[in-house]
């Protein structure tokens, strides 16, 4: 995912040439070898006929050397070919001379040959610690985007690339019009980086500001550096954090990009809308979201199939069974999506699995599967967690090492400079550590944050804010849960607290909120742990009681009013009073649709009111028992 091509660490010598105070021929020599990189992906045979309009081939000097050397690792046949002079590695003078006509140039090439042909860690930070010393803010921007990359690529460190990529950030430009110092290592493609590597962390709400900053600054200098990759992540991550405006925004951005490019973009493009419209789940968008789900399955034969077209099939369907709520269907094309991924012959990443995951959770909250949306969540907070611990061990060792490098570093000032440049030098790195832990800190705190965050999100999507009852939307998926099962049994009872209005009117609006409140606390007590309440809306809740008769569960009710009748004691007033409510209850089995089973609740709640309040109502009205008057407003 995140690995940048080799050739596309070459990109910094397609850039302007500034005029210095060298001689022309060099420097003009020197920016021809650069330019040679625009034939990089040609043919070699192309390549070397371009390379025969400059000098490269045949001149003895220092920087035909270093480009040499490089080309002939760029493109492996090169060394083979018999013009070539024998390419040797560039010597120390080979390196002063170069550094004298360009110490820009210098850096980058250094940094190429040291961070991908010999992956020389040690060395590499070492010519950090040289730029430091030598001030060049943007050669020292460079390296360390080098560094990020080998962190990333052949440590597997995220948290130093990530340290390096911010401490870069600063001093690197954009890539206007690719005519630019920075555009070696520009700031889009850091900002690209960054973006990826939060997420993997689980820094969702960090990796969505930088990626809005990489998207704005990209569609501005270079649109066609935003791949399908980046704009699915963009809609993922907006959906999640319910920004719902921008993830659709992203997403329409999305499609219309797609329609240009390969049918796996057109895909992902689609999914990216039906996450969006499923997480929303407003009027209309599970169907309009089935509909693009039914246009964005594989239009060959299976037989035709790759692995790649295997796993889009399966989890294209396993997205539709969960929004058709078939659980054990979807739940059975992700077992096969996840034995798919996890082939070692297949072609699919580890960002893939953690995708994976994050579906498996998406269609377990959606059909409110409690028990495995908390598995994959703690599925992810443990990946999250793995990376984050190993980018941490790493820091940590890679910490000696500097110090390490830094003691050396100082020797050597110390025989080419003055105590004052010593001095400057030592507070450079001192400087530079205490800023790469505080990031350490920042991220580690960051991420546990975010996981928090995240389930309070999603507590407070299901819950009241004033009773911290469960709110309408958590009730009414709970039964339509209840109405796909046999319903014999199970009742519900709607609730409503007589004489409310007069409370607010005589006591006040405070005063009627604790009534809810210990309305809701009282409700809460009384109910046995199969059974579950909302706040209906006012001064309404909504009982749902399992596995009971009518009789039992009014009983229940009775229990419920009997308690409250007890508060007569309240904070916001000194007036003492107690409250009682009315209430309607029916058994589901003799209903269709959770609609009717509400609205004949209504109906007898609103002939308990009639009959003279505090009291419930069943269908059988001969049974109905009116409770020893209560004190009332």
């Amino acid at each position: 995912m995140f690995r940048t091509t080799f050739f596309l660490i070459f990109l910094f010598f397609s850039v302007n040439p500034i005029s210095n105070v060298y001689a022309a021929e060099d420097e003009s020599a020197l920016y021809q070898y650069a330019n040679l990189f625009k034939y990089r992906n040609d043919a070699s045979t192309r390549f070397i006929e371009k390379t025969k309009q400059t000098d490269l081939l045949t001149a003895n000097t220092a920087v035909a050397r270093v480009f040499r050397f490089i080309y002939s690792h760029a493109q492996s046949d090169l060394a083979e070919y018999s013009l070539f002079p024998h390419i040797s590695e560039p010597t120390d003078a080979d390196w002063n001379t170069f550094k004298e006509l360009d110490e820009l140039y210098y850096a980058n090439a250094k940094a190429l040959i040291l961070g991908f042909i010999k992956r020389d860690l040690d060395k590499l930070i070492r010519l950090k610690k040289e730029m430091i010393v030598a001030g060049n803010k943007a050669a020292i921007a460079q390296v360390s985007s080098v560094l990020s990359i080998v962190y990333l690529d052949y440590e597997q460190d995220s948290l130093n690339a990530l340290a390096e990529l911010l401490y870069a950030l600063p001093e690197i430009q954009p890539n206007m019009n690719k005519a630019v110092y920075g555009f070696f290592y520009d700031k889009e493609l850091v900002l690209f980086h960054i973006y990826w590597i939060l997420y993997d962390l689980g820094a969702y709400e960090s990796s969505y500001q930088y990626g809005k900053a990489y998207f704005a600054l990209s569609k501005e200098t270079s649109p066609e550096l935003i791949s399908s990759a980046d704009y699915f992540l963009m809609v993922m991550l907006a959906s999640q954090l319910g920004l719902f405006e921008e993830a659709f925004a992203y997403s329409d951005e999305f499609l219309t990009k797609a329609e240009q490019g390969q049918p796996s973009d057109q895909l992902y493009a689609i999914l990216a809308k039906v996450v969006v419209l499923a997480r929303r789940n407003a009027p209309g968008d599970i169907e309009q979201a089935l509909k693009l789900l039914s246009l964005s399955k594989p239009d060959i034969q299976r037989e035709d199939w790759n692995a790649i077209d295997e796993a889009r099939a399966l989890a294209v369907n396993a997205m539709e069974a969960g929004l058709q709520r078939n659980v054990s269907k979807a739940y059975q094309l992700i077992s096969d999506l996840k034995l798919l991924a996890n082939d070692p012959a297949e072609p699919f990443h580890s960002v893939d699995t953690k995708n994976l995951t994050e579906l498996e959770r998406f269609i377990a909250e959606y059909n409110l599967d409690s028990e495995l949306a908390a598995i994959t969540s703690l599925k992810l907070v443990q990946h999250e967690h793995g990376k984050l611990l190993n980018a941490l061990n790493n820091r940590l060792d890679s910490l000696g090492r500097e110090m390490q490098a830094d003691i050396e570093l100082v020797n050597v000032e110390k025989m080419k400079a003055q105590n004052i440049t010593q001095r400057q030098a030592i507070e450079t790195a001192n400087l530079k550590t205490i800023i790469l832990l505080l990031v350490i800190t920042l991220v580690a705190t960051l991420a546990a944050w975010l996981f928090v965050q995240r389930r309070r999100t999603h507590h407070l999507a299901y819950t009241d804010p004033l009773t911290s009852a469960p709110n309408r939307r958590f009730m009414f998926n709970l039964l339509a849960k209840a109405f796909a099962k046999p319903r014999t049994g199970n009742c519900i009872a709607l609730i409503d607290i007589d004489h409310f209005k007069r409370v607010n009117d005589t006591y006040g609006h405070q005063t009627g909120d604790e009534v809810l409140v210990a309305c809701s606390r009282v409700i809460r007590s009384r109910l046995r742990s199969t059974d579950q309440y909302c706040r209906y809306g006012g001064e309404e809740f909504l009982l749902l009681l399992k596995e009971i008769s009518v009789p039992k569960a009014k009983d229940i009710m009775d229990d419920i009013r009997l308690s409250l009748s007890g508060i007569n004691k309240w904070q916001s007033t000194s007036a003492n009073f107690s409250v009682s409510f009315s209430c309607g209850l029916v058994e589901l089995s003799q209903y269709n649709d959770i609609d009717d089973a509400i609205a004949h609740c209504d109906k007898l709640l609103y002939t308990a009111k009639n009959k003279g309040r505090g009291r419930t109502i069943t269908t059988s009205l001969e049974n109905d028992i009116v409770v020893n008057p209560l004190q009332t407003v």
